[in-house]
């Protein structure tokens, strides 16, 4: 291959993410309470190092928080994660690794270069990476393999032996599978109406709902419900997907007015709030 890749900078190590993952859960809107917790997790090391060099940085990046300084709050992908992990350490990793494929797959291909050619010698595998990562130096290039290479092993989507790099098999597999939308379709259709009449209850009858909070509902009731991995992209798929004009329901999509995280994308067209009226008016 011969362009270059964009890996995301990752700074915080992942043997820490879901510890870091329920304090943004514990602190949403919340910064001073959130740095505090974090802090506690890196005792003897100052705020700038790594709370706003090392973590929050490290969590935007892999698109599990959302917002800035006072809105800061897990996003509906950082949500799937925590809420996977309160089940059990091994379903944590299990949505972690669909979310850091996808990553993957829009990055550098590491799992499908490793799928595709078989084991490689740790080093001449990060080194041939190396050279085509996209970075401001060799020196950044390498820390950015070395740190996303460290992230698909703590996952469980690549494994170790004997000074070589491959593939987990089993867990690629479960990871592809986790993100097929076409499972989900006989199902989602039904969580996101039900998960929309569910915020505009909370909203106080305020019909147009914001996607990102309407995504995150979707994910949990499909895993609490299924056990099925939908994470943000696949949301969005589905959605693109569903007729938005039926005898049942109509569905609209109210555009951003500024700059903002996660838009949905539909015809070209950037939305930011989804709005939809039933038959006769029913809400229940």
């Amino acid at each position: 291959m011969n362009e270059k890749s964009i890996l995301p900078v990752l700074k915080a190590s992942s043997n820490k993410l879901f510890a870091l993952l329920r304090c943004v859960r514990e602190h949403p809107f919340d910064r001073d309470g959130l740095r505090e917790a974090v802090l506690e997790l890196y005792p003897g090391r100052d705020e700038k190092s790594v709370f706003r060099g090392m973590v929050v940085p490290t969590l935007r990046r892999l698109g599990l928080i959302i917002g800035y300084e006072q809105s800061i709050r897990l996003s509906a992908n950082g949500m799937l994660v925590v809420t996977a992990v309160d089940r059990s350490e091994s379903e944590g990793l299990r949505a972690l690794r669909a979310i850091l494929l996808e990553i993957d797959q829009a990055t550098g291909c590491f799992v499908e270069q490793l799928k595709q050619g078989g084991a490689m010698p740790i080093k001449e595998f990060q080194k041939a990476q190396a050279s085509r990562v996209e970075a401001p130096s060799r020196k950044q290039s390498f820390e950015r393999v070395r740190d996303w290479t460290a992230y698909l092993l703590y996952a469980g989507l690549i494994c170790a032996k004997n000074e070589f790099l491959q593939v987990h098999s089993s867990n690629v597999r479960q990871a592809y599978t986790d993100l097929d939308p076409t499972s989900k379709t006989d199902f989602f259709k039904h969580f996101l109406l039900a998960g929309y009449k569910d915020l505009v209850q909370h909203q106080l009858g305020i019909r147009s709902i914001d996607i990102e909070a309407l995504r995150q509902r979707v994910a949990l009731m499909a895993y609490e419900a299924e056990s099925a991995v939908v994470t943000e992209k696949q949301f969005d798929t589905l959605l693109r997907a569903l007729p938005h004009i039926t005898s049942e329901y109509t569905i609209t999509f109210g555009r951003s007015m500024g700059p903002e995280e996660k838009l949905f994308t539909l015809g070209g067209k950037y939305y930011q709030t989804i709005s939809i009226r039933f038959a006769g008016g029913e809400m229940a």
